[in-house]
C-alpha cells in the first residue's frame, strides 16, 4: 500500500533516467539524458550537477570505493568518475576515465546498467531501428540486443543475446540473480549469475503486458517497474510485481501527458520510491518535460542495489 501522497521533488528536467540511491550521502543520482548531465538531489529537492560527460549519459552505478560508472550512449562506453570528483560535483569529461568499451559490430546503442556488489556491471545493448513515433509491430519491429558484462578490470563480454531492447536491471542481495526489463517484449527476465559473471538459466520473471523500463527490487523479492504506457500513445505508471507475474500494486500516472520511465527505492529506511517521468512516448521532448517525484511504500529496497 502507499502510505502517503506522491510528492514532487524536482521539476523542469528534460528526461530523467537511470536513478540510483546513494546511502553514503543520502541522495538520489540520475541521468538527465537529453540535458547531457548526471544530477543528484536530496530529499528536499536541492539539485546539483555531478557530471557533464559531453554526450548523453544513461545507466549509472557505484563501485564499492564510491567511484561512479556512467554509460556514455554516443561513445558506446562506460565512463568512470573517481569518488573525489563525485563528491565535489560539476565534473567534466576530462575528470573521468574510460572504464570499458561496450560497442559491438552490430552498431548497438547503449542504455541502462546495473552494478553488482563485486563491481561487475551489466549494460544493455540494443540494435537501433525501432521508431518511437508509431506502435511496435511487423512494420516497426523492436530489435534484439545483448547484455554486456563489464568486469571490474574493464574487460567486457556479451553474456546474453536475443534480448528485446534490454533496459532496467536489478541484482538480488545474494548476487546470484540478474533481472532485466525487456522493454518491447513487455516482460521481465531473470538469469543466474555464475561465479565468473556470465549468465545462465534464462527464465521469465514476470509478463506485464505493457512495456517495461527502469526497475527496482525490494526485500520481498518483488520488482517495481516503470511502464511508459499501458496503451500506446497514452500514459502508464509503476507496477509492483512478484516472481511469476502476480501484480501486487499499480501507481498510475494521473497526468496523461507524462510517461513513467524509471524508479528507484531509497531513503534512510529504503521505503522512498523515487519516480522518474517525462513526456509520453512518441511525442517530441523538450527541456522542462521531465520531473522526479517520490512516494512512501511499505516494503524497503533490497540491499544489493547500487
Amino acid at each position: 500500500m502507499i502510505s502517503n501522497s506522491i510528492e514532487l521533488i524536482a521539476d523542469g528536467l528534460f528526461f530523467p533516467e537511470g536513478p540510483r540511491w546513494s546511502a553514503n550521502d543520502q541522495k538520489l543520482y540520475f541521468s538527465d539524458v537529453l540535458a547531457g548531465k548526471v544530477l543528484r538531489t536530496d530529499c528536499d529537492g536541492t539539485l546539483e550537477t555531478v557530471f557533464e560527460p559531453g554526450e548523453y549519459p544513461s545507466g549509472l552505478g557505484f563501485l564499492g570505493n564510491g567511484d561512479l560508472l556512467v554509460v556514455g550512449t554516443e561513445s558506446h562506453s562506460v565512463l568512470r568518475l573517481p569518488s573525489e570528483k563525485v563528491v565535489k560535483g560539476n565534473a567534466k569529461r576530462e575528470d573521468s576515465m574510460d572504464h570499458a568499451d561496450i560497442s559491438s559490430i552490430y552498431n548497438t546503442g547503449n542504455n541502462d546498467m546495473v552494478v553488482a556488489p563485486n563491481g561487475n556491471a551489466y549494460a544493455g545493448a540494443y540494435i537501433p531501428g525501432l521508431s518511437e513515433e508509431q506502435p511496435p509491430g511487423p512494420d516497426n519491429p523492436p530489435q534484439f540486443g545483448n547484455i554486456v558484462l563489464v568486469r571490474i578490470d574493464g574487460s567486457t563480454e556479451a553474456v546474453a543475446d536475443r534480448v528485446c531492447f534490454p533496459n532496467g536491471g536489478a541484482i538480488t542481495p545474494d548476487g546470484r540473480t540478474l533481472i532485466v526489463a525487456e522493454t518491447f517484449a513487455f516482460t521481465l527476465t531473470a538469469w543466474d549469475i555464475e561465479d565468473d559473471g556470465t549468465l545462465s538459466n534464462r527464465r521469465p520473471f514476470a509478463n506485464l503486458a505493457a512495456p517495461t523500463d527502469g526497475i527496482s527490487l525490494d526485500t520481498e523479492g518483488c520488482v517495481w517497474v516503470a511502464c511508459p504506457y499501458f496503451s500506446y500513445g497514452d500514459s502508464g505508471g509503476w507496477v509492483r510485481v512478484g516472481d511469476g507475474g502476480e501484480v501486487k500494486q499499480v501507481i498510475p500516472l494521473e497526468n496523461s501527458d507524462k510517461s513513467a520511465y524509471a524508479c528507484m527505492l531509497g531513503g534512510e529506511d529504503g521505503r522512498d520510491l523515487w519516480l522518474c517521468e517525462s513526456t509520453v512516448l512518441g511525442r517530441e521532448r523538450f527541456q522542462g518535460d521531465g520531473r522526479v517525484r517520490r512516494v512512501r511504500v511499505d516494503v524497503p529496497k533490497a540491499a544489493s542495489q547500487f
